[in-house]
């Protein structure tokens, strides 16, 4: 009887201890899994035609946040001024960015985007010069700045590692501690922000130390042809969506400035501004037409050897055909 009783002590205990084991063995394996699985979403690389679409994608993004903030900013606000500022805000940082996402670097773009956005935010947003100029009204601008800075770095994390990103930030905060303080943030690039180690930075992503698939150089140059002809249709689809904002531009300066000197300076600008978008359409078509050009020479040269190799091998074979019916002697 005693030797039962301990049996079954025995046998109570190790199934208390296996309980425990299986307990603590669930415990642990969802935090694995969850570590495992957020390295391997981490380590996914994201492709350059992904890339292009992300940069689309934000251009518009940017577009209806600075229509969505001017328009509350600028609705039945009787400050002619604040009308006109706003107007020629949104009007610069949206043509700025639809430039940035038809240029011919992928990548650059990107950069770009996050260097423009970032400076409007410590210009518009950090310094509070927004509430200095429209008081309450700014609130919409604010708002949507941030929420674009968000954005656009969100979507520099899937192509660059923490530590670029680092880096990256801190050389823009670097040239705005040294030479920012301009309204015209909006046409700075990254090329006058990044020293050589920046840009040493964006060669090393080209070649895949990030988490861009590495772009490959020999056929870098035939891809442009598709992508030019894609970012020329963009443009072209999208001026005629702010063009409108150019017009606006120059009555807000007609009620905005009494001085006929300065209103005349104005009227010039805002023309000279305004016959920049044929050259800039025209300047898309001219890179469509020169990487076509490169990319029909590639074509012709591909088929011109292709030929070369079909007739050789035809050559060859009737060699051998007639080799092979000659009379053995």
């Amino acid at each position: 009887m005693a030797s039962s009783r301990a049996w079954a002590r025995a046998w109570r205990t190790g199934l208390v201890a296996a309980s425990l084991t299986a307990v603590v063995g669930c415990a642990q394996h969802p935090t694995v899994r969850a570590t495992d699985r957020s390295r391997v979403l981490r380590d996914q690389r994201i492709t350059r035609a992904q890339l292009e679409e992300l940069s689309n994608a934000f251009a518009d993004r940017y577009f209806t946040l600075m229509l969505a903030a001017s328009e509350r900013v600028m609705r039945s606000n009787p400050d002619m001024q604040q009308c006109r500022i706003m107007n020629g805000l949104r009007l610069l940082g949206v043509s700025s960015m639809y430039d940035i996402s038809t240029s011919p670097d992928t990548l650059g773009q990107l950069v770009d985007q996050m260097v423009v956005v970032t400076l409007q935010n410590y210009f518009w947003v950090d310094s509070g010069r927004s509430q200095v100029i429209w008081g309450e009204r700014a609130q919409p601008l604010v708002e949507n700045l941030r929420k674009a800075r968000e954005d656009v770095w969100s979507m520099g994390s899937k192509v660059f590692t923490d530590e670029q990103l680092e880096q990256i930030d801190l050389m823009i905060a670097s040239w705005w501690a040294q030479r920012g303080g301009t309204e015209f943030v909006a046409y700075v690039r990254f090329s006058e922000v990044a020293s050589s180690k920046g840009q040493a930075l964006i060669e090393t992503v080209r070649d895949g130390a990030g988490l861009l698939e590495p772009i490959e150089r020999a056929t870098e140059q035939a891809q442009e042809a598709q992508l030019a002809l894609e970012r020329s249709f963009f443009w072209a689809k999208r001026v005629p969506l702010f063009a409108n904002w150019q017009v606006q531009a120059l009555m807000y300066d007609m009620l905005a400035l009494q001085d006929t000197a300065r209103l005349v300076q104005a009227v010039e600008t805002i023309s000279r501004t305004a016959a920049t978008m044929p050259d800039r359409v025209s300047l898309v078509t001219e890179r469509v037409a020169s990487v076509e050009a490169t990319a029909t020479e590639l074509a012709d040269r591909a088929f011109r050897g292709a030929m070369v190799l079909l007739v050789t091998a035809l050559a060859g074979a009737g060699i051998l055909i007639f080799l092979l019916r000659r009379p053995m002697r």
